[in-house]
């Protein structure tokens, strides 16, 4: 069987799953690794990015970027940690669904759909969380700085990983997928 033949066996509400894991997925990869959550300016020409991992600057005369792991922040470190579980939890979930609708031995097992709805929900959960702690806390030290592009990613990766966990389970109890004759 082939992945045509997969897709074209699976229900509607894995289908539409496994599209949204998959944009979810893009954006929680380019969230998870660049510097976009927030920004600062300080004066007319310097801007300072900071991510989950580095803090850069684009000064002219001192440009560059410095890792915030090991930061004495709490909060900071809190927020790395739940994003860090929603990032692996899409991951995760969208392999899961993959094999769901991919593999002849996996298809038709309501225990690999309910694991998938389990996964994504406790994760978005976890990952709201950190997005809300993020954006809470960043204004509250830094009043300077604005939430940017990477901000937006994460919580649109974080409402399409729920919203592929409650597919998960309709198309569970629909019946799933259904193996290719």
């Amino acid at each position: 069987m082939g992945v045509v033949d997969g897709f074209k066996g699976a229900g509607l509400f894995a289908k539409i799953a496994v599209v949204l894991l998959l944009i979810a997925t893009l954006f929680v990869w380019i969230a998870y690794t660049c510097t976009g959550w927030g920004e600062a300016k300080s004066g007319t020409a310097d801007r300072i990015h900071i991510g989950l991992w580095r803090i850069c600057s684009d000064n002219k005369y001192t440009p560059g970027c410095s890792q915030t792991d090991g930061w004495a922040n709490d909060w900071f470190a809190a927020c790395q940690a739940l994003v860090t579980f929603g990032f692996f939890g899409i991951n995760v979930a969208l392999f899961l669904l993959i094999l769901y609708m991919f593999v002849p031995s996996c298809q038709k097992n309501g225990e690999i759909t309910m694991a998938t709805a389990i996964i994504c929900i406790v994760t978005g959960v976890l990952y709201l969380i950190g997005v809300i702690v993020f954006a809470a806390k960043l204004k509250e030290d830094r009043g300077d700085f604005e939430l940017s592009y990477c901000f937006g990613l994460s919580v649109v990766a974080l409402i399409l990983e729920i919203a592929a966990g409650v597919l998960a389970i309709l198309d569970s109890k629909e019946g799933g997928t259904s193996p290719s004759a």
